[in-house]
């Protein structure tokens, strides 16, 4: 009995969930509530400023440890993404020139269109997609923080402030 693509992806999560426990990634904790990253990232210039050089390096730490999780898990969805996109052509393979078009891409979205799986694969790799653009722009941005935070603190040790 062949498996359905959400099967089939399960199955590759599972897979790249045994490869990074191999490699020795730990799986991230959660040790950085919505509350508090949310007091993080929505700090002001003055609030920076009155942090002490080592609640610099502390929130900074906690910053990328996080950005490290979002990352993977964008790192995730583009697995997804690229996953689901060589097996709609493996599907279509044999269909594809059953239909008109003027290149590729418009002879695929039609036998997209008209096979059930590659329809359900394209469904994924469309979420994925959004998903691992989303969270790229958001791991960039609590690293920036991060990035900031350890000058900060490099500053205030520098001026013993």
């Amino acid at each position: 009995m062949h498996k359905t693509a959400k099967e089939e992806l399960e199955r590759w999560d599972t897979i790249l969930d045994e490869y990074e426990k191999s490699i020795g990634l730990p799986q991230y904790n959660g040790s950085v509530s919505s509350d508090e990253l949310n007091e993080y990232l929505n700090m002001d210039r003055s609030q920076i400023e009155k942090l002490s050089p080592e609640d610099c390096i502390q929130i900074s730490m906690r910053l990328a440890q996080f950005s490290l999780h979002v990352q993977r898990t964008a790192n995730r969805e583009t697995a997804r993404h690229n996953w689901a996109d060589e097996t709609i052509k493996e599907v279509i393979a044999d269909e594809i020139n059953n239909y008109k078009g003027y290149g590729y891409i418009e002879k695929s979205m039609q036998a997209i269109k008209h096979n059930e799986k590659a329809s359900n694969l394209n469904s994924i790799k469309k979420y994925a997609k959004q998903r691992m653009d989303r969270l790229s722009y958001i791991a960039n941005g609590i690293k920036n923080l991060s990035d900031i935070l350890v000058s900060v603190h490099r500053t205030k040790v520098k001026h013993g402030s």
